[in-house]
C-alpha cells in the first residue's frame, strides 16, 4: 500500500498515515518562566508548496529523536503523525490545526529538488 502525499489543507484531526513536504521555517522550544524555565514543548513552524503554514509541536520526551535534524530553511517529509486542534492561547498561525509528532513519526530532509520559496513570501 503506497503512502498518499497530501497537503496541510487536506490534514483533518486524528492521527495521519499521509506524508506531508514542507520546508521548516524555524522553531523554538517553549519553556515555563514559572518553573524555572523547565521545557514544555518545542514549536516548529513548517510551510508546504502552497504557501500554507502549520504549526508543529514536539513533547520534550521526543526531542532527542527529532533535535539534531533539524535545519531551518531545508525541506522534511514528514509522516506517521496526529493532527489535533490548537488551543486558542498558543496558536501560531491562521490554521485551527497543528501537527503533534507521536511515538511513529518519521520525519526525513529531503535532498532532491524541491520548490524555491522563502520566508519572505510569506
Amino acid at each position: 500500500m503506497a503512502i498518499t502525499k497530501v497537503f496541510f489543507s487536506d490534514l483533518r484531526a486524528g492521527r495521519c498515515s499521509s506524508v506531508v513536504e514542507a520546508r521548516l521555517l524555524r522553531f523554538w522550544e517553549a519553556k515555563n518562566v514559572k518553573r524555572d524555565g523547565e521545557l514544555m514543548w518545542m514549536d516548529l513552524l513548517i510551510v508546504d508548496v502552497n504557501l500554507t503554514v502549520m504549526q508543529v509541536t514536539i513533547s520534550p520526551g521526543r526531542l532527542p529523536q527529532f533535535c539534531d535534524s533539524l535545519r531551518a530553511g531545508a525541506m522534511f517529509s514528514v509522516a506517521g503523525f496526529e493532527v489535533s486542534r490548537c488551543v486558542q492561547n498558543f496558536r501560531l498561525t491562521d490554521s485551527s490545526l497543528m501537527i503533534c509528532f507521536n511515538e511513529t513519526t518519521s520525519f526525513e530532509e529531503l535532498t532532491e529538488p524541491f520548490p524555491d520559496y522563502s520566508p519572505e513570501m510569506l
